[in-house]
């Protein structure tokens, strides 16, 4: 007995002394041995068994490392989700001409995708944790795909208006289907999985700007959606073959998720959301005006609009990519994830809004100054998906992300309208710059202040009765 205590004491020191270095005592630091040495004592010395928390190695929420190829098929089908949507923005230039609209007009078309893309997030995030990510992803990319090649054969600003609502309908689905799938990856792989989906969504401006650039130029605006929507379409294939074994782990509901009435009551929710929109507030200002602006305003070529632009994405991607490898590398040796992703996000946001700002008083480097806000979105990205998911868990990953997201992604309505609209009563894009400046100071706020430590939620857990215990599932 003596030595059985002795072992329990050592694994119950075990199992603590993560939660001081972090600074966290959730749930998912808890080690396998500790589990079965404490349950085995209990159970041969007449004491209660313990609630297996459902998030747990021993519960249904399996924590298991995300399949590489998992990520990286996941990755392409952001970029391609990026790629497609910012296509409107590389054709507005010769689109405003050939359609005589203004500013003001351009700015609503422009939000138009936003519209149905931020109110589906909740019904996707539904959708996602009822039906297999699987298949929700395949239709959701073969939707997204015809409406981008329908707005090519658009005649008329309602007409384009209207594929564009389509478009947003489809691509609803791709974070609620990440969120889902990579809640369950270990906390030190989630920096990475969230790296690759985020240069994946800064790449995809890159490649559909690189690309549809060329075809602008060549083949005239509506060649632009019939090649990107093609090339989204033909993704859907190699994702059905993929394995089903593949993503059986990571693609099965849980049998207990958190209600949205216990979600939508969590500080962090709301926390998380608002710095979402901030930090989408500027990257949206730049993806949907940044052709017009350098052509329109900044006078630069189509060729240079092109250049620079991808100079931006490509800045973007590459911090992506390393931050979210280097945030995990830090978790993994003992820092606390609060400090370690709340840190790359702040300096993110405070990079990106202050040279923002400074487009205003210095237009002249507005080329330079938009690269380096590239970078700070580099750092921000990969950090609000990762926290977003830690704090939701397995329970309440596709529900919580559509939430945030949605109200994240409200940014996408109001950024493109205040912007032209700024733009047609000032003269100038100046007052954009200054007030996405100001929103960013908002985001450093609420991520601060707002969201609580980086851990996983404690959802409420129903009970069920297995063999003559009761156990949380």
């Amino acid at each position: 007995m003596t030595v059985i205590r002795s072992n329990l004491l050592r694994c119950r020191f075990l199992h603590w002394r993560p939660s001081f270095r972090s600074g966290c005592g959730c749930s998912t630091l808890q080690s396998t041995p500790c589990v079965k040495m404490s349950m085995w004592h209990r159970r041969n010395s007449g004491e209660p068994m313990p609630a297996i928390d459902s998030e747990t190695p021993g519960g249904s929420g399996l924590v298991r490392p995300i399949p590489d190829a998992l990520i990286g098929l996941l990755g392409c089908a952001m970029l391609l989700n990026y790629a497609d949507r910012g296509s409107l923005s590389i054709t507005a230039p010769v689109l405003k001409e050939s359609f005589g609209i203004d500013n003001a007009a351009m700015g609503l078309l422009l939000s138009s995708f936003f519209w149905s893309y931020a109110f589906s997030q909740p019904i996707a995030g539904w959708i996602t944790q009822r039906f297999p990510p699987r298949t929700v992803l395949a239709s959701g990319v073969a939707l997204w795909s015809v409406a981008t090649i329908a707005c090519g054969f658009a005649t008329s600003f309602a007409l384009l208006f209207t594929f564009r609502l389509l478009l947003g309908i489809g691509e609803s689905v791709i974070f609620p289907v990440n969120a889902c799938i990579y809640s369950r990856a270990p906390e030190a792989q989630r920096g990475r999985a969230n790296g690759m989906m985020a240069v994946g969504s800064y790449i995809g401006p890159f490649i559909g700007t690189l690309a549809g650039g060329v075809i602008l130029a060549s083949l005239g605006w509506r060649a632009v959606f019939w090649v990107l929507g093609g090339v989204s379409l033909i993704w859907v294939l190699p994702w059905l073959a993929m394995s089903r074994s593949l993503l059986r782990y990571c693609a099965e509901p849980h049998p207990d998720p958190a209600n949205y009435r216990e979600i939508l009551g969590t500080r962090g929710l709301w926390g998380a959301s608002l710095g979402q929109f901030c930090y989408s507030y500027q990257f949206y200002l730049v993806l949907t005006w940044l052709p017009l602006y350098l052509v329109k305003s900044a006078h630069f070529s189509i060729a240079q609009m092109t250049a620079i632009g991808g100079t931006l994405y490509i800045s973007q991607s590459v911090t992506a990519g390393c931050t979210g490898l280097a945030s995990d590398l830090l978790v993994t040796r003992g820092f606390a994830p609060t400090v370690v992703r709340k840190s790359f996000l702040v300096f993110g946001l405070t990079l990106t809004g202050s040279c923002l700002s400074l487009i205003s008083i210095a237009p002249a480097q507005s080329a330079l100054l938009l690269v380096l806000a590239g970078v700070g979105n580099g750092f921000t990205g990969p950090m609000v998906f990762s926290i977003g998911q830690t704090l939701a868990g397995p329970r309440a990953g596709g529900r919580w992300m559509g939430i945030q997201n949605m109200i994240g992604n409200f940014s996408g309505i109001t950024a493109p309208i205040v912007t032209g609209i700024v733009a047609d009563r000032t003269g100038s894009f100046a007052g954009a710059f200054i007030l996405a400046g100001i929103i960013s100071v908002v985001g450093i706020i609420s991520w601060i202040f707002v969201v609580g430590p980086v851990c996983q939620t404690r959802w409420q857990s129903r009970r069920v009765t297995l063999g003559q215990h009761k156990l949380a599932v």
